[in-house]
C-alpha cells in the first residue's frame, strides 16, 4: 500500500469524523452565540421573526429554498457567525507531500492554519472581524 495515496480508509475515516465533529460543534456554537445575540438585540430578534412568519409561517416546517426568501435572517445567521467565537482554536494540519494549492506551494510535513480566532493571542485572519482597528468591522451587530 502507498502511504501517500490521498484516498484510503483511514483518509475516509479521519474525514468522517472531521465533518462529524465539526458540523455538530460549529451548529450547537452558533445557536448559542445566537440566543446570546438575539437576547442583547431584541430588535434583531423581532425583525427576523416577523420574516419567518412572513416567509414560512406557523403551518410547515422551514426548507433550503426558504433562505432566497428571507435575506434578513440570512443576514443575522451570518453576522452571529462574524460576531461569535465559533472556532475559538481549530486544529492544525499539515501536508503529508510538497503540495500546491490555488498556486500556493505547501511544503511537506509543515504545520497549516493554525487558526486562532480570540482576539489578542494571534494576528491570524479569523481575528480580523474582530479587530477593533478596522473600520468595517464594529463590535456591535450590524442591524
Amino acid at each position: 500500500i502507498n502511504k501517500y495515496t490521498l484516498f484510503n480508509e483511514e483518509n475516509l475515516i479521519c474525514s468522517t469524523l472531521d465533518l462529524f465533529f465539526a458540523g455538530t460543534e460549529t451548529t450547537s456554537t452558533t445557536l448559542r452565540w445566537a440566543l446570546l445575540y438575539l437576547a442583547l438585540y431584541p430588535e434583531v430578534q423581532e425583525k427576523a421573526q416577523d420574516e419567518i412568519d412572513r416567509v414560512i409561517g406557523q403551518g410547515r416546517q422551514p426548507s433550503l429554498g426558504d433562505r432566497e426568501s428571507m435575506p434578513y435572517t440570512n443576514a443575522v445567521i451570518h453576522e452571529v457567525q462574524r460576531m461569535g467565537n465559533i472556532i475559538p482554536l481549530n486544529v492544525p494540519r499539515e501536508v503529508i507531500a510538497d503540495t500546491t494549492l490555488a498556486g500556493f506551494h505547501l511544503p511537506k510535513e509543515s504545520e497549516l492554519a493554525l487558526e486562532n480566532s480570540w482576539p489578542g493571542l494571534s494576528s491570524s485572519f479569523s481575528s480580523l472581524p474582530l479587530c477593533k482597528n478596522l473600520p468595517s468591522s464594529p463590535q456591535s451587530m450590524r442591524n
